[in-house]
């Protein structure tokens, strides 16, 4: 027999287990949510689309490309320099990244690839990609491993990463140009509707030939400025025909701390009505993207 005081402690027990399980279902519920709406989520890892993460390094350029579910393949567009690496290494972490499909290598230059030696002995890096022009000069400054996977792209190769999401290689093209920066990899990053564009260290020059070869293929929703900023690069007539919504320019150096001749190119850029985000004071920006509609984070 059950006394009435135990009958009533009893229901307390089973009320308390009930709504401890009700709540464990619905927080279980809720980390399992996924989205495809960008303003519907404050956090990448429950959005459902691509997910682009220009890292605020102290040196060197890096771009981590997280393409839609299911698959969400892992892209790192340059690795930043040698010194970068540590918070480079710091902010893969934080994302739970320690594989990637795909590392792609604009140039040779530090900036650019310097830290990917020390990426590859710490990550397990499935497919690397190169310029084909200038393969054998990244090949030699990076000291690749022989048994490294690797595919090289040519002007106008695309490369499919999943089946919404394809780069397209712009530059380089023969022939070669005296300024090594000018040699990187220009390629288009396409999801759908929108429009990635990845101009790695490239100036005036190669903007020109640009121009001249792909007009067709430079207008992007989203810009990388090339050259951290430099004013040799982001001309009147490329930031027109780009035309750009969102500019990130890639530094590690706040607004006042830019030289006076990088001032030129956010004016150029504030005259072409570009939303322009400096990594080196507004920290990694991250966007998310549907293909159709993006959202762009800011992460101190």
């Amino acid at each position: 027999m059950v006394g009435k005081t135990g009958w009533t402690c009893l229901c307390l027990v089973l009320s308390a287990m009930l709504m401890f399980g009700c709540s464990s279902i619905d927080s279980h519920l809720q980390e399992a949510i996924k989205v495809d709406d960008p303003f519907a989520s404050e956090d990448e890892r429950d959005f459902t689309g691509m997910v682009v993460t220009y890292f605020a390094l102290p040196h060197g350029e890096s771009t981590l490309v997280r393409l839609p579910h299911p698959e969400a393949k892992t892209v790192l567009i340059d690795t930043g320099s040698e010194e970068d690496w540590p918070v480079l290494q710091e902010k893969l972490l934080e994302r739970k990244v320690t594989r990637l499909d795909y590392v792609v290598l604009t140039n040779d230059q530090p900036e650019q690839s310097g830290g990917y030696p020390l990426l590859a002995n710490d990550l397990q890096v499935d497919t690397l990609v190169m310029p084909k022009l200038i393969e054998n000069v990244i090949r030699h400054a990076i000291s690749l491993r022989p048994d490294q996977k690797r595919l090289v792209l040519a002007e106008n190769e695309v490369l499919s990463l999943d089946e919404t999401v394809s780069m397209k290689a712009l530059s380089p093209n023969e022939p070669l140009f005296l300024s090594p920066q000018n040699n990187s990899l220009v390629f288009s990053l396409q999801q759908d509707q929108l429009r990635f564009l990845f101009t790695s260290g490239i100036n005036e020059q190669a903007e020109e030939r640009l121009l001249e070869r792909h007009p067709e293929d430079l207008q992007a929703a989203v810009l990388k400025v090339g050259d951290q900023g430099s004013n040799q690069g982001s001309s009147h007539p490329f930031l027109t025909k780009v035309d750009p919504q969102i500019a990130i320019i890639q530094t590690g150096k706040s607004r006042d701390q830019m030289k006076d001749s990088q001032t030129e190119v956010l004016e150029r850029l504030g005259e072409s009505w570009a939303e322009t985000y400096v990594t080196g004071q507004d920290g990694t920006i991250t966007i998310l993207s549907n293909g159709k509609n993006y959202r762009v984070l800011k992460q101190q």
